[in-house]
């Protein structure tokens, strides 16, 4: 597992190995990647864009949530709006979905054709096409097709060529934010979810926003080679308290509350204190990648 620091050069290189042996109909053998787009809160930062990472699987590239700018973040990395393979979202906040229609639309200028895969809550797929519409866009003079794939609780999506499992693991996040929120009724069904992904030998687990933190432990019962975990809606303590005794690889935390944001590093070195079992803890920043 190799730690590297905004390496857009390197990505940018192994993107077109990866993208030209796709195209000749061989296979690239690149190990998986993570790069955080944007690691940061529901809270407006000026270095830290909204929820957003890029996960290399299998030679596929999947999007874990689509908050802004991430369609700038894509541009920026080569032809990755054209070739995406699968936007995947964890609920509807707009530091995690807000950045969708942009992307759409920057793969119909761009004349994407391949078709777009995005898996989401259900009960967002109205008001997105809604969305749409409103923006003055239409789905159908976009250019490609969107598939849209609505999560069933641990209901697994294959994705591609059989290789790529996602599954969705619901959590308590939005009925704890949403209900108590003035007129907000009880009309939505407030789904969100963390996400267990899994090729081969290799799984990885993105928990989206939490209630608690015991909304992950039973995807933290299984080894992992790395869970990527918020840390705005659930204290320091009250993670490592879930995380004590599972097999992971590497923790990252992104999401951060602002009360631990100021300083990533005092953050990490209570976090390796706390839990000790872990082999790399990271506290990543935008635009950095890490290696397996």
């Amino acid at each position: 597992m190799r730690w590297v620091s905004k390496r857009k050069k390197c990505f940018l290189l192994e993107y077109s190995l990866s993208s030209l042996f796709s195209r000749l109909g061989q296979p690239f053998n690149k190990m998986p990647s993570i790069t955080f787009l944007g690691t940061g809160s529901g809270f407006p930062e000026a270095d830290r864009f909204f929820a957003s990472s890029l996960l290399l699987l299998e030679g596929k590239h999947l999007l874990i949530d689509a908050g802004e700018p991430c369609v700038h973040s894509l541009r920026d990395r080569g032809t990755l709006i054209r070739d995406l393979d699968a936007v995947l979202i964890t609920h509807g906040h707009v530091d995690h979905i807000g950045g969708l229609p942009a992307l759409l639309q920057g793969a119909m200028l761009l004349e994407r054709k391949k078709p777009l895969k995005i898996a989401l809550p259900g009960e967002m797929i109205a008001p997105i096409h809604a969305w749409i519409h409103a923006l003055y866009l239409t789905e159908e003079g976009l250019g490609f097709p969107v598939v849209w794939i609505a999560w069933k609780d641990k209901e697994t999506l294959i994705l591609e060529d059989g290789s790529i499992s996602v599954t969705p693991f619901s959590n308590r996040h939005l009925e704890q934010c949403y209900r108590p929120l003035l007129a907000a009724g009880s009309a939505l069904p407030c789904n969100s979810y963390s996400l267990e992904i899994i090729a081969g030998n290799f799984r990885a687990i993105f928990s989206g926003d939490l209630a608690s933190a015991g909304d992950l432990a039973e995807l933290v019962s299984k080894p992992a080679n790395v869970l990527v975990s918020e840390l705005s809606h659930v204290s320091m303590k009250e993670l490592a308290a879930v995380l004590g005794e599972a097999d992971l690889n590497a923790l990252c935390l992104i999401h951060l509350s602002e009360d631990v944001a100021d300083d990533r590093e005092q953050l990490h070195g209570k976090m390796v204190e706390l839990l000790p079992r872990i082999n790399d803890v990271f506290v990543p920043e935008d635009g950095e990648i890490l290696d397996f």
